[in-house]
């Protein structure tokens, strides 16, 4: 439900009760809620379990707090049909915007239109929708860019060789630009020695099959010199699985998230690369760029993240704070 006006209703009841709301008017808060109006903002992401979604609800539930905004979080637990339906409940509900990170860039197609119609907009986070005239912004990362850092990063510091590439799910779009951008890079007349050998995308993005996939991949591919690991959340699994293999200091792997972790693995020598996406304060900014919308600021169509690469030379200036 919307408050933008009192009614003039409540007010002849405040008068005629004046015990029960002299409570809510003796409160600062509660009088300021009143007259501003308390927004609820929708949420509804591709994998809450995820660390990158994890880390961006911390930050958009501290974003809250500091902007008076209450927030309800839906959990599909992968699934685009319980996405699809969640985001129904929220229009539902009437809350004044929705976060949105699509399971399926499809399937999210219709509660989206009907959340245009009902005017309540939806700005998309990490991953975008099929339909772009269906949200008011999508806020990320340039997934192009960074495939291309990455790729950049390893024909210059590996320079020859295989490469195994471990994936999340085919159908998201961050993997399918990222693997895009790389194989532009790799191969190409300023990449001439290194190519793709292997390919694998993961549905579960856990360690158990992050090592179990790199285990068959590195049977396949036993001379590979590089293992592209496109999310943190089964990097641990990557390098797992080069170490039992022996190849420790032979492969090279690069990650992708930043989870906090890796700082150390990237110390150690375990991880090449990565890129720290800094998922609480892409929260912060997800939230905060829905509330400038309501308030009638312009919001671009593209709020694009900031990113943080790090590899030795570097890592030793940061800390895990850095990566929250």
């Amino acid at each position: 439900m919307k408050f933008r006006k009192t009614p003039v209703v409540a007010l002849a009841l405040c008068a005629g009760l004046a015990t029960a709301c002299s409570s809510s008017a003796a409160d600062p808060a509660a009088e300021g809620a009143a007259k501003a109006g308390t927004r609820t903002i929708g949420v509804s992401f591709a994998a809450p379990r995820i660390a990158l979604y994890a880390g961006i609800q911390k930050g958009i539930e501290a974003e809250a707090g500091k902007l008076g905004v209450k927030v309800i979080f839906t959990d599909a637990n992968g699934d685009p049909l319980k996405q699809a339906n969640d985001i129904s409940d929220l229009i539902a509900k009437g809350v004044d915007g929705i976060l949105v990170s699509a399971i399926d860039a499809k399937a999210v197609v219709t509660p989206l239109a009907d959340a245009k119609a009902a005017s309540i907009p939806v700005m998309t986070v990490a991953r975008d929708v099929a339909d772009p005239s269906s949200r008011a912004a999508f806020i990320g990362n340039d997934w192009g860019k960074s495939g291309t850092e990455i790729a950049e990063w390893t024909c210059k510091n590996v320079g020859k060789g295989k490469i195994i590439m471990i994936k999340g799910p085919s159908s998201a779009p961050y993997v399918q630009e990222m693997t895009k951008a790389y194989k532009e890079v790799v191969g190409s007349a300023g990449c001439p020695d290194m190519s793709v050998a292997h390919e694998v995308n993961l549905n579960e993005m856990t360690t158990e099959k992050g090592l179990e996939a790199t285990k068959a991949s590195l049977s396949a591919v036993p001379d590979a010199a590089v293992v592209y690991a496109n999310l943190d959340d089964f990097v641990g699994g990557v390098i797992q699985a080069v170490n039992e293999a022996g190849l420790t200091g032979k492969v090279t792997v690069t990650g992708f998230d930043g989870i906090p972790s890796t700082l150390e693995m990237v110390r150690k020598g375990q991880l090449g690369f990565e890129i720290g996406l800094q998922p609480q304060k892409w929260g912060a900014k997800s939230l905060q760029s829905m509330v400038d919308k309501l308030d009638g600021k312009e919001v671009p169509d593209k709020v694009t993240i900031e990113t943080l690469p790090f590899d030795k030379t570097n890592a030793d200036q940061l800390t895990e704070a850095d990566l929250q």
